[in-house]
């Protein structure tokens, strides 16, 4: 109960700092492999607003994808689990993706996982 409550909290002063001061990035990447074949679904909303919204087979010739839609240019780099977005005014460097949940079958043959992050940043007026 406890852990709620500090998630509660966090949340809470996340929601609270984007409308006051400044812009949030969510980013949610859903992962599965299933017989060998990996797919990825990626979102990324801007302030609660869907920006990307893309799902995608990814080749094992390149882990790293880019993923662009509605001005967003969004790359995951899914060896590292990081991501980078192309805000150079707010961002740079590459951010780390958390696990929020995994789960296999068969071994390790069939696989499902989900990775987010919250990046805010300041609007400059």
């Amino acid at each position: 109960m406890k852990l709620y409550g500090q998630i509660s909290f966090l949340s809470t002063f996340q929601t609270f700092y984007s409308l006051v001061a400044g812009s949030c990035i969510d980013i949610i990447v859903d992962m599965s492999t299933v017989k060998g074949e990996t797919n990825t679904y990626v979102v990324l909303k801007d302030d609660g607003i869907p920006k990307i919204s893309i799902f995608r087979d990814i080749t094992s010739e390149n882990l790293n994808q880019i993923f662009e839609q509605n001005g967003y240019k969004l790359t995951i780099y899914y060896i590292e689990k990081k991501w980078a977005l192309s805000m150079p005014k707010h961002f740079s460097g590459r951010r780390t993706l958390n696990m929020a949940s995994a789960r296999c079958v068969d071994g390790k043959e069939n696989c499902w996982s989900v990775h987010v992050d919250r990046f805010c940043f300041l609007n400059e007026k």
